[in-house]
């Protein structure tokens, strides 16, 4: 056996300890120069840039779109009437547009496809971010609507879908498994064969996500559980535990109506995908599993005499009674009968509740946990977004239209006084100094600072979709544009012109009396239609196969 003193030890350790020494000085002070970098161009787009003053709104140039490969302009809206709001509108609409560009990224080391970040500040690819800027995206450029779920997808680790990805770290936790539910959204603006060869890329990955969930956060009755509060997307919401997340629950054993609802939406998406592309057998499993989520989620969740949806502590057998926007969800994913809607509405549209001034608060007005601190009161524009979605699967129109309004009106009304989209609104009124950031922890005060997040049009942005889908109401569709206008009352005298590129197309709508609107439709090289139609009633303007063909923005 070779035996050696200690003596003839100590040259090969000392070289070993050098070596290893470099070589992690070497690896800090590059990480160390590109955080100085990274540190550089955040403090410029978060400090400085806002205090420039008043500028331009941005010329979308050919140049500048395509320094990030975009083929098509922005959409634009112009809003005629009281001259305030018009004003508003037209600049909050074109400002989201403005952020949108600015937080799309182009391939680099940390993704090869475009992706997007939520907002300077975050500086990663966020799962559930992700599958609603895509909702964004799409009616501007859809193929970036494309990207942005590939890259999620691609950036997996194993089956798993990661809560976030960032050039120097990762999560081990997942997110809320919206992608699915995402893709499935983009069918009606991407043309067949660029849409089935998306659906063929990403639908394998997205069903072994999936059965993951199945096998990972799965409950012996057969709902899901967050693995941490971090992975909801919500994390320090009352039901998970206090404001500064010192103290917090274990998530493992709560069986939550917010993740079981996301899988029913998966679900159904994951469905609808199978048999586009001949998955008979895939459809009819995630079917089954459908039903079965519905029924546990109503047998488990539904409170009777709160006319809620509650987490349950599975070992307990104890309801976690904190009225939140998660209490809402199953609304969304199609879970309760008509009697547990119309409840769940009462909830929405009650001014003590969920009914503010800027809509849809986090936690309800009445709940002894409201305060203005991140998931504990203010309004996110997603988790609104998904009520309203909501409202509308269960024809619950009027509310659908007024809520859209207001938030479009709210997010406006707050850029126009400061000339910024944040993270999270205040319920009660249009500013953010009210608003707070996990009060009492100190690292997310010196990280993100007291308030909401600046520059945030990941989510936020979604009131531009409020404006398209809901109140203007398209839909591009396999052989036309579908028509449905849900302008609520107090829109009576406005006109609407919006500008949608991806479909060649301008539409201009004018809100009369008695809830009629009339609609101008003109296509490029053709001529304007015109014709009059109801609240909520579909009109379809036919377009063929080859007409739907938009060619690239010169």
């Amino acid at each position: 056996m070779d035996i050696r003193t200690k003596t003839e030890m100590r040259p090969g350790i000392y070289f070993s300890f050098v070596s290893q020494f470099v070589y992690r000085f070497s690896v800090s002070f590059q990480r160390t120069m590109q955080l100085l970098g990274l540190g550089l161009d955040f403090l410029w787009v978060t400090r400085i840039l806002p205090r420039l003053g008043n500028r331009e709104p941005i010329e979308f140039t050919r140049e500048l779109l395509g320094s990030k490969a975009l083929h098509l302009s922005p959409p634009q809206a112009s809003i005629q009437g009281e001259d305030k709001l018009s004003t508003r509108w037209t600049n909050g609409f074109a400002g989201v547009n403005e952020a949108l560009f600015l937080n799309l990224r182009n391939p680099n080391k940390l993704s090869r496809r475009r992706h997007v970040h939520p907002a300077p500040h975050f500086r990663a690819i966020y799962l559930w971010d992700s599958a609603f800027i895509a909702q964004i995206w799409k009616w501007w450029d859809p193929e970036v609507a494309g990207d942005i779920l590939r890259s999620v997808v691609e950036l997996r680790e194993g089956d798993r879908l990661q809560h976030f990805v960032a050039e120097f770290t990762k999560s081990r936790l997942t997110q809320p498994p919206l992608l699915a539910w995402s893709l499935v959204r983009l069918q009606p603006v991407l043309e067949e064969e660029h849409y089935r060869e998306l659906v063929e890329a990403l639908y394998e990955p997205l069903r072994d996500y999936h059965l993951w969930l199945y096998s990972n956060r799965r409950l012996d009755n057969g709902l899901f559980a967050w693995e941490h509060p971090y992975e909801s997307g919500v994390e320090n919401a009352p039901r998970f535990g206090s404001r500064d997340e010192r103290e917090l629950i274990d998530t493992r054993a709560v069986a939550a109506p917010d993740f079981s609802s996301y899988m029913v939406l998966k679900c159904e998406a994951l469905a609808h995908l199978a048999r586009l592309i001949g998955r008979k057998s895939d459809a009819e499993r995630r079917d089954r599993e459908a039903a079965l989520l519905r029924k546990a989620i109503n047998l488990y969740l539904w409170d009777p005499d709160e006319g809620l949806y509650f987490d349950r502590n599975v070992e307990t057998g104890s309801f976690i009674r904190t009225r939140t926007i998660s209490s809402l969800m199953p609304l969304w994913a199609g879970v309760p009968d008509l009697d547990q809607a119309s409840r769940l509405r009462d909830h929405i549209v009650a001014p003590k509740s969920f009914n503010t001034v800027i809509p849809l608060p986090s936690v309800a007005l009445d709940d002894e946990n409201f305060e203005k601190d991140m998931w504990r009161g203010p309004v996110w524009i997603n988790t609104a977004y998904a009520v309203i979605q909501g409202l509308q699967r269960y024809g619950f129109l009027e509310e659908a239209a007024d809520f859209s309004f207001r938030l479009c009106d709210g997010v406006y009304r707050s850029f126009e006084h400061s000339g910024r989209f944040y993270e999270f609104y205040d319920p009660h009124g249009h500013g953010v100094d009210r608003l707070h950031r996990k009060r009492g922890n100190w690292w997310k005060r010196l990280t993100l600072g007291a308030g909401p997040v600046a520059g945030f049009v990941g989510w936020s942005g979604l009131v531009n979709s409020l404006l398209i889908e809901h109140l203007v109401g398209i839909n591009t569709i396999s052989d036309g544009i579908c028509i449905r206008p849900q302008f609520p009352d107090q829109a009576a005298g406005l006109t609407v012109a919006l500008s949608l590129p991806i479909a060649e197309a301008t539409i201009r709508l004018a809100v009369l009396e008695d809830r009629q609107v009339r609609i101008q439709f003109h296509r490029r090289g053709g001529a304007p239609v015109t014709m009059i139609t109801q609240f909520g009633k579909e009109v379809r303007i036919p377009i063929s196969p080859k007409e739907r063909h938009v060619e690239p923005t010169s």
